[in-house]
């Protein structure tokens, strides 16, 4: 079995409601940065890269690129570089190609980014390939599941104000979610996170509601220590990225200053920037995400951490129906899985051309049972969304 065509789909969902301009500044029509320092850019629509791997024997594959915003840079790479290097090639060897994809740029000094990124949609596909070749569901050639069913914590409390935020959480916990994450940007808004804090857990005690803060990398040292030490207080979860993403000294030191776990890991791409800040104490809740990470690299990532003794929670925001997939059979391989980020919106917004075989109910995902990863894309209904689409195709 050969790979023989690699098709690639960028997406772009618009959304359903304007967005609010208020305290942003675009960039483009498109995008957009948060007024304020260190600010990420934004996208207006929804958007990823789906990659459809076909081998000789007619078998299909697919796999997803976590890309909130510019999915032409991965889709690039993926067209020009990794393409011609992984056609023909047998997509059983995942771990053999993953290997050669990372060494065509490293001594360049391309170890991570969107060559990772693209590298991450590829592999996916390797995997969801090795599934149906195999007649197996991916978590079994990953070394079984360690669990049926995993426990979500709801990544996001919409509301204007904490008493809209609390009709949220209740809500919440009327679906049946017993975590949930707060994210704050520092600065003025730091003590507003932390009202809408006190007010969950002055009405849910930790073992009603866990607690999450997710800080996006943007407090001062002193935010963080201030918000570390009153997190530990209502027994949270974790507190995930407080600082700057280049900051391991202060992580460490935050982490052995506060008695919340400190957790960290979107912008980190491979098992060797993994490991500086698991050895360092940095990290003590790893976050990879599969639709940047792959599934052969995770798998890496994950048993890296559980020889240190830290858990696992996968990092989701984006992702559509194939990134959902591939990390929810990761997430049922692993022995130090703590619990998964779900966030509906981008799912949902996929529902049109996908079909899953997982399911969300009161708080868990049901692990799907079908060979390979268990989804279905119905791509007459997806090419309504796809802004940029190209084949290429191995010689016969």
């Amino acid at each position: 079995m050969i790979i023989k065509r690699i098709e690639v789909y960028i997406v772009k969902i618009p959304p359903e409601q304007p967005v609010d301009a208020s305290n942003r500044r675009f960039i483009t029509k498109d995008y957009f940065v948060n007024e304020g320092v260190r600010s990420c850019v934004y996208s207006t629509h929804s958007e990823t890269v789906f990659v459809k791997l076909t081998t000789d024997n007619g078998l299909i594959g697919w796999g997803e690129i976590l890309a909130p915003t510019h999915p032409e840079v991965a889709a690039t790479i993926i067209k020009s570089l990794l393409a011609p290097l992984v056609l023909g090639k047998n997509p059983l060897q995942n771990q053999y190609l993953w290997d050669k994809m990372l060494d065509t740029c490293r001594e360049r000094g391309y170890n991570g980014g969107y060559l990772v990124d693209a590298m991450a949609g590829l592999d996916i596909a390797f995997w969801d390939l090795k599934g149906k070749a195999l007649m197996q569901p991916v978590y079994m050639l990953l070394g079984g599941k360690y669990r049926d069913k995993l426990r979500c914590y709801c990544s996001s409390v919409p509301g204007k104000n904490v008493q809209e935020r609390m009709e949220s959480v209740a809500r919440i916990k009327e679906a049946g979610f017993d975590a949930v994450k707060i994210h704050t940007l520092g600065g003025k808004g730091s003590s507003k996170e932390l009202k809408l804090l006190e007010a969950i857990r002055a009405a849910y005690d930790a073992d009603q509601l866990d607690v999450m803060c997710d800080a996006h990398g943007k407090l001062t040292h002193q935010e963080a220590y201030m918000l570390g030490r009153r997190l530990g207080e209502m027994d949270a979860l974790f507190f995930e990225a407080p600082l700057m993403f280049e900051d391991i000294n202060g992580h460490r030191k935050l982490a052995e200053a506060i008695d919340t776990p400190i957790a960290l890991g979107e912008p980190l791409r491979t098992m060797y920037t993994f490991k500086e800040w698991i050895a360092r104490g940095a990290a003590e809740v790893v976050q990879p995400d599969v639709g940047r990470n792959g599934i052969t690299e995770m798998m890496r990532i994950a048993h890296l951490a559980e020889a240190s003794h830290v858990s696992l929670a996968p990092h989701l925001s984006t992702h559509q129906a194939v990134g959902h997939a591939a990390s929810i059979h990761v997430s049922a391989a692993l022995s130090n899985f703590l619990i998964y980020e779900y966030q509906p919106v981008a799912l949902d917004a996929s529902a049109a051309y996908s079909h899953v075989s997982f399911k969300l109910e009161k708080g868990r995902l049901h692990v799907p049972n079908e060979p390979g990863l268990g989804v279905q894309i119905e791509e007459q209904a997806l090419h309504k969304h796809v802004t940029e689409y190209f084949a290429v195709e191995g010689e016969a």
